[in-house]
């Protein structure tokens, strides 16, 4: 389809849409889709409304309740830019790619406070609200020892795991990103407007979908979990319960085939089986930063297995002896390899196994090994 021209009136267009009772960001895209613009769509007749997939005739009589230049879209415009908030849309040029293959749930409209690059690398970092000492250690731990990846870390400014991910953002010098439940001009809880505010001097944002003056709402913050997801390459859960939200936004993830990662607790943690339900269900064990960058890096950059000298600051021995003796077409048996490098046998397996949670060997039947 061809794009709308995005300028002033379009968007106020947009946000009279978006604002009509019972139509949301899938419907609008919809919409214009099918008219091409959002102004169009005001001025479509009954039947060709009809021939929208999904639209009701409660709908159609409410779109042509409201007019295309309403005072609401108009006000959100001149909010936005009283509190220099930008107010970017699905179909501008800067719109984040990641986000837009959410397809039908990528949200129409942006809210943004500060800066929101386009196109930079992001990890989702989230978890419980309560978190233990463990888990705002091992958050700030984690986040820090990835100081100048140019990684940007997303979170939802929550109390808990969110906050602690910001501030160990801010601390690494990375920047970082929190997506909100409510309209960018409340900060929620307020006992973070502090951190908002060093967010942005950072070189941060602060994104909502939801328009200026929305309050916070229970409904709206799984419903902003999609867009933690949706915006990064990965989503880390440092620390959860088998009932936290920080679980959606993992499964999200998932849904959008994204990379999921989690990290272990003590098993009679209960704040650790969510973390716990993940990996066994196939998400990454974290441990260390550099697992964090070397499943991006595979994940992401589709690159060809990494050289030794490239792994060699993540790798300790005798793991980078073994990955040197590995080839990455013809399988080496544990026996044949562990005489090789002149380690037991029990040994090396133990460290191909570790080596093969990190994504960087690959086990074949029979115990045969290969670089992965």
């Amino acid at each position: 389809m061809s794009d709308p021209i995005i300028d002033e009136p379009e968007k106020i267009a947009l946000l009279n849409l978006l604002a009509i009772d019972g139509i949301g960001t899938a419907t609008v895209l919809r919409l214009v889709e099918r008219f091409k613009s959002a102004q169009a769509v005001f001025h479509a007749t009954d039947a060709e409304l009809a021939t929208v997939p999904k639209i009701s005739s409660t709908t159609i009589a409410r779109i042509h309740s409201a007019r295309v230049n309403d005072e609401y879209g108009k006000k959100q415009l001149e909010a936005s830019a009283k509190e220099n908030i930008e107010v970017r849309t699905y179909w501008d040029e800067d719109y984040p790619p990641l986000l837009k293959q959410l397809e039908q749930e990528a949200p129409v409209v942006l809210f943004i406070r500060g800066v929101l690059a386009a196109d930079a690398r992001r990890l989702a970092v989230v978890g419980t609200r309560s978190a233990t000492a463990y888990g705002k250690r091992m958050t700030h731990d984690l986040i820090v020892g990835l100081r100048g990846s140019g990684l940007h870390i997303v979170s939802g400014l929550a109390s808990g795991i969110d906050g602690y991910a910001h501030e160990a953002a801010l601390e690494a010098g990375l920047v970082t990103e929190a997506v909100f439940g409510c309209g960018v001009d409340r900060i929620y809880p307020p006992m973070n407007t502090m951190l908002a505010n060093r967010i942005l001097a950072a070189g941060g944002a602060l994104i909502s979908e939801y328009p200026i003056g929305t309050e916070p709402d229970r409904y709206h913050f799984p419903q902003r979990n999609r867009i933690i997801a949706g915006l990064s390459e990965a989503t880390m859960v440092t620390e959860a319960g088998d009932k936290s939200g920080a679980l959606i936004t993992a499964m999200l993830a998932l849904d959008n085939n994204r990379d999921v990662m989690a990290v272990p607790g003590a098993v009679n943690n209960p704040k650790s089986r969510g973390c716990h339900s993940l990996i066994r269900n196939g998400a990454a064990l974290i441990e260390q930063s550099e697992d964090i960058l070397q499943e991006m890096e595979f994940r992401f950059k589709g690159k060809q297995s990494p050289s030794v000298e490239q792994l060699a600051i993540s790798l300790t021995e005798p793991e980078a002896t073994i990955v040197n003796s590995l080839d990455s077409t013809e399988a080496q048996h544990i026996d044949d390899l562990a005489m090789r490098i002149g380690v037991p046998v029990g040994e090396t397996l133990g460290q191909l196994l570790l080596l093969e949670l990190k994504g960087i060997v690959k086990q074949l039947p029979g115990k045969y090994f290969v670089r992965a």
